[in-house]
């Protein structure tokens, strides 16, 4: 278990946890249904995996050296992709949740 956790530590940086609440609050506000929660934590992490390549290259990174850094953080850990898209799941219902709730008073 220590060494999941520390495979988890090291895989989530500040960028990703900036990325994955600025995707979770988007995703959650063009929701209507929570049956579309699929779709949208779909959407969310295409977003999430592309974001890292236009980042870079927008900071003058080259475009082919900023798509392999792309693929390669998809590539460190399985345990990592599958925890974003657990915490994408968890992030927008709550959002979507908080929204259907307080949104229309």
């Amino acid at each position: 278990m220590e060494a999941i956790m520390e495979r988890m530590t090291t895989s989530f940086t500040g960028f990703d946890w900036w990325m994955i609440l600025l995707w979770s609050i988007v995703g959650a506000l063009i929701m209507r249904r929570i049956t579309q929660l699929p779709v949208v934590v779909g959407l969310a992490f295409i977003a999430d995996t592309i974001s890292p390549f236009f980042w870079r290259w927008a900071t003058g990174t080259p475009p082919d050296f900023a798509l392999d850094l792309m693929l390669v953080r998809l590539d460190e850990s399985g345990i990592a992709v599958l925890a974003r898209i657990f915490i994408y799941f968890v992030a927008i219902g709550l959002i979507f949740t908080i929204k259907g709730r307080y949104g229309r008073r």
